[in-house]
């Protein structure tokens, strides 16, 4: 066992040559959170003094791999060699707002049916800097954890971060697996993560746009099975939920702002496909909101890959 400080909560950093932002990330962790945990920090092969923090920091779990061989497979060799009730993983280029992740085991102590808690991220740079806080919704409709805590266990099961992308995608679809085992993910209703997103040159920015068109065609093939429908298409429901969305929220005397939302808000309930229209009201005194759910006819289909943990579950 590769963990040996906690068995409770085991957080992952993966890290290249950022020396300066993961000493933010690491003191922003041990500051913040309470509950029992370890951080295990896997280098890639750094030659910025990364190396040499780790080994004189006896708070962390170093794990030395040598070499960059992406952050799905960095991450699942360690995944596969640790014990523990919770885990997560976190970006060398992020801060952990205090008590973000206590909060996140905390739901899902209290919660079971919960099968990720993702941690609300705000972008501190660039374009999502002017916005409440980032995340994307699929071509599936379904809302994305950039950074979640879930059960190890659960983890386990759905098979880790999918080894047949090598960065990006990775968290998508680990959100879209939970959903697809018969689990509810939600998120933090505060700011969790605070993203110093590293600017991308020109040519890191074509990479990665190729990577993700590559990507793209992983996840339609992997969750296709969730484009199929025998009531009202997904176009159409979202046009609906627009109109009621105007009517109830934004264009009435029902101000978003007495729930709590904003306008990133106002597009995650139009286009999360398995989020239920009346969230904000079902959530109003709870940490948590837009609640993701897949509904039962899409978890027995046959071409869901997860459907045996459906049904281990008892549906």
């Amino acid at each position: 066992m590769l963990n040996t400080k906690s068995s409770y909560l085991v957080i992952l950093v993966a890290t290249y040559n950022r020396l300066e932002s993961l000493r933010w990330t690491i003191d922003s962790i041990d500051a913040g959170t309470r509950c029992f945990h370890e951080i295990i920090v896997i280098d890639g092969g750094s030659t910025d003094g990364t190396i040499e923090f780790l080994r004189a920091h006896s708070g962390i779990t170093p794990v030395f791999q040598g070499k960059l061989i992406g952050q799905a497979r960095a991450c699942n060799q360690v995944w596969r060699q640790i014990e523990s009730k919770y885990t997560c993983w976190v970006n060398d280029d992020t801060e952990l707002v205090p008590g973000s992740l206590d909060l996140a085991v905390d739901v899902l102590e209290k919660h079971p049916e919960i099968g990720m808690v993702g941690l609300k991220m705000k972008d501190t740079v660039g374009r999502g800097a002017s916005q409440a806080y980032g995340g994307a919704v699929s071509e599936y409709g379904i809302l994305n954890c950039n950074h979640g805590v879930l059960p190890t266990s659960l983890l386990r099961s759905v098979g880790y971060f999918n080894e047949d992308y090598r960065t990006y995608t990775i968290d998508p679809d680990l959100t879209a697996s939970v959903l697809s085992a018969g689990k509810a993910v939600v998120l933090t209703k505060q700011v969790g993560v605070r993203h110093h997103r590293a600017m991308l040159g020109e040519e890191q920015q074509g990479k990665r746009k190729r990577e993700l068109l590559s990507n793209s065609t992983i996840y339609r093939e992997k969750f296709g099975f969730l484009e199929a429908s025998s009531y009202l298409s997904f176009g159409w429901r979202r046009k609906i939920r627009k109109v009621f969305l105007d009517l109830l929220f934004f264009a009435s005397s029902w101000k978003p702002e007495r729930f709590g939302l904003g306008e990133r808000d106002r597009i995650n309930l139009q286009e999360g496909r398995f989020i239920r229209i009346t969230d904000p009201l079902e959530n109003m005194f709870r940490p948590y909101y837009m609640v993701q759910r897949i509904h039962r006819k899409f978890l027995f289909m046959h071409s869901n890959p997860y459907r045996h943990l459906v049904d281990q579950a008892g549906g």
